[in-house]
């Protein structure tokens, strides 16, 4: 509920006027912006206004609690939906590597609540025919890395113990890899070091933007290299990538495996693609 303590104390002040035997006590019409110049002059202040002033101040602070406690039982309520996309993905974040389940009647959870215990940070869900795949990564550095053995194992007996009703595999990887053949035009004002590291950036910042578990489009990978300063003009001959096996080609879009994507650093642009001076 978007009001504020001032249109609070209007409301208040409004009904006020409309009493008989409340007309008298304030101005009339009274509002908070005249209550607030009579505050910044000599004048006194009825005790009546300021009470008022001080009711509308706990209103709109009850209010806000209201609103949160409302979004913080929607966000509950959309996350616990069993079975669902969203489910298996906070299931995945609530995971606790060391713990151990406590199971009620119809539901389970960790006896205590230890975030240092959490490593997912980042998990998607796709479904295949009878079975919900959960990639998930865990922060390391900067970046995504993927879990260890120990700790896909550890996470793969979690969600079986929860015992959803399909089959459920967990999977954790290495980012995709891309590969970027062309040709780079950039103006010859700016030297051509800077431009590349500008462009190593641009293309790092595009997919670190992506939503876990997201698309690589060739369009976004030509429009961050232009983004980059000293860029006049790109060609992108072939993007190919890598994931669990050789190389393959990109058409259009790339639905990442791991769930996010990095330049293949041992195809560093620098070398993969052709760079020339120009202006047009």
């Amino acid at each position: 509920m978007a009001i504020t303590s001032e249109e609070i104390y209007n409301q208040l002040a409004q009904k006020v006027a409309e009493q008989p035997g409340l007309a008298g006590l304030s101005p009339a019409p009274d509002s908070a912006a005249q209550l607030a110049t009579a505050l910044s002059s000599n004048s006194r202040v009825s005790i009546w206004r300021l009470l008022m002033r001080a009711v509308s101040y706990v209103h709109k602070t009850q209010q806000d609690n209201f609103d949160r406690f409302r979004l913080e039982v929607v966000g509950l309520a959309r996350d616990n939906m069993y079975g669902t996309r969203r489910w298996f993905i906070a299931r995945a974040k609530a995971f606790q590597i060391g713990h151990s389940l406590v199971f009620t009647s119809n539901d389970a959870q960790y006896a205590t609540d230890d975030p240092a215990a959490r490593i997912v940070t980042h998990a998607a869900v796709v479904e295949l025919a009878n079975v919900v795949v959960v990639k998930v990564a865990k922060a390391a550095g900067t970046g995504l890395a993927k879990l260890t053995s120990a700790e896909q194992v550890a996470i793969n007996d979690y969600f079986q113990e929860l015992r959803p009703p399909v089959q459920v595999a967990v999977l954790t990887a290495d980012p995709d890899r891309i590969k970027l053949n062309g040709s780079v035009v950039y103006d010859g004002q700016t030297p051509l070091g800077g431009v590349q590291s500008a462009v190593q950036f641009e293309l790092a910042q595009y997919l670190k933007s992506l939503d876990f578990g997201g698309v690589v489009r060739l369009t976004d990978l030509r429009e961050a290299i232009l983004r980059a300063s000293g860029v006049v003009d790109v060609r992108l001959d072939l993007v190919e990538v890598r994931t669990t096996g050789p190389y393959t080609t990109i058409p259009r879009v790339h639905y990442t495996y791991a769930g996010h994507a990095i330049i293949d650093p041992a195809w560093p642009i620098t070398s993969s693609l052709q760079w020339a001076v120009g202006n047009v």
